[in-house]
């Protein structure tokens, strides 16, 4: 198995250098964007319990540098040690009607066939994650994206960074008139 994943993992990262991406930690691949970008393609793999095979989903997604940094000095743990993304979507959500979309590689296939896998992940890549990587890449919408996926910590960092100080405090006022409104952990419901 792991000559089969080596194999794939290789050929995946050659196949997206292309594009500007490279390989980094063991599976990670990743692309840089004005020095402060960090556009994501992480491949996740599964076996769902069958013997001799391996399932790779992909996942894409960024990180900001700039945001990450002050991210950790206020607390959080830096993205870039794992690569793990501020903002990420699988694959197939991508897709007009979404699905989970993955691919299946077993110890029996041939040469060919591993490369028409890693070929169709990367037509769907190409297709579907790269515009979505330049899009989020693009701070309204990578803004507009952290309040869907509820990552608010970050947000008045985002405003802070990107000239939007009113906003910023703004917001920072609002979550701390929420969170004193609820009751403490302590008090009796």
């Amino acid at each position: 198995m792991k000559e089969l994943k080596r194999k794939i993992r290789d050929l995946l990262s050659e196949k997206l250098s292309k594009y500007g991406f490279r390989r980094k930690k063991d599976w990670d691949i990743i692309r840089i964007i004005d020095n402060n970008i960090v556009q994501i393609i992480a491949p996740s793999l599964s076996s769902h319990n069958e013997k001799h095979t391996i399932y790779i989903g992909i996942i894409v997604g960024v990180i900001y540098k700039n945001i990450d940094e002050i991210a950790v000095k206020l607390g959080e743990q830096s993205r870039l040690k794992y690569y793990s993304p501020m903002v990420a979507t699988p694959i197939g959500n991508l897709f007009l009607e979404i699905e989970y979309m993955e691919w299946r590689f077993t110890l029996n296939d041939s040469d060919e066939q591993i490369e028409r896998n890693i070929e169709e992940m990367v037509d769907i890549i190409v297709q579907y994650g790269l515009p979505y990587l330049q899009k989020i890449s693009e701070i309204d919408f990578f803004i507009e994206n952290m309040f869907k996926v509820n990552r608010r910590f970050y947000l008045p960092i985002l405003y802070y960074l990107y000239g939007r100080k009113e906003q910023a405090l703004e917001y920072i006022d609002n979550v701390i008139k929420e969170l004193s409104s609820r009751p403490a952990m302590d008090e009796d419901y």
